[in-house]
């Protein structure tokens, strides 16, 4: 008799969490409070650039509670990739509802519809908040982690950095303000630097259902804060 191969367990990170329709309430609750702690930001930003933007707040609490009230989160296909897309999904389907809404009030009332703020690339602006949630992320984690070690006045010094390189000497006018050796310091901004990409890629795989989705979620991440940052 041929032996049946077991497929691997889906990994238990905060995205299969949600995505569970047989989680214990309290798991479900703790990684869904931890979610919405960390990218309400850009889900607010999202309704922000629409022409509901005055309800910006209203509409990311109405979600929010539809979301979880209504199991959004468990329908979600594995085909789709991840958090990040299918939080996009879900906010594009949720607008799209309540314009048409606001549409049909505004006719009855016979009143102006208010024109749409909108972004030549939606799904661009929601990556680029999309990132900066992320990056916050990982930078409060590695604040606490330095703190914790009694570093945090060395995370302080460096932190500026973590993005754009010292200008020239600055980094051995920062050493001799902190009695370090320049070259120790340039190593520490080193490991610093790989510590935040490492933190970034960890968070972003606890949204992702493979490797593969991690590296693409990553590409356009970066994508969108490239592009942020050449519009400055």
């Amino acid at each position: 008799r041929r032996k049946l191969r077991r497929m691997p367990a889906f990994p238990t990170t905060r995205w299969s969490l949600i995505r569970a329709s047989d989680r214990r309430a309290d798991d479900l609750g703790a990684a869904w409070g931890e979610l919405v702690r960390d990218y309400r930001p850009a889900i607010v930003a999202y309704f922000r650039r629409g022409a509901l933007a005055r309800d910006a707040e209203d509409l990311a609490q109405e979600f929010l509670l539809r979301s979880i009230r209504e199991s959004w989160w468990s329908r979600a296909d594995p085909g789709v990739g991840g958090f990040r897309r299918f939080l996009y999904a879900l906010l594009k389907r949720f607008l799209a509802q309540q314009s048409d809404a606001a549409h049909r009030r505004y006719e009855r009332d016979d009143a102006d519809v208010p024109d749409a703020a909108g972004d030549a690339t939606p799904e661009r602006a929601f990556d680029l908040d999309f990132a900066l949630c992320l990056t916050r992320g990982a930078w409060r984690t590695l604040e606490a982690e330095y703190g914790a070690d009694g570093r945090g006045a060395l995370f302080a010094a460096l932190e500026p950095w973590l993005a754009d390189a010292p200008g020239h000497g600055e980094l051995a006018a920062l050493a001799a303000r902190l009695g370090i050796a320049p070259n120790t310091l340039a190593v520490q901004l080193k490991r610093l630097r790989a510590r935040f990409q490492k933190t970034v890629r960890a968070a972003l795989t606890q949204l992702c259902v493979d490797a593969a989705q991690v590296d693409a979620d990553l590409a356009a991440l970066r994508d969108a804060l490239a592009q942020e940052g050449a519009q400055a």
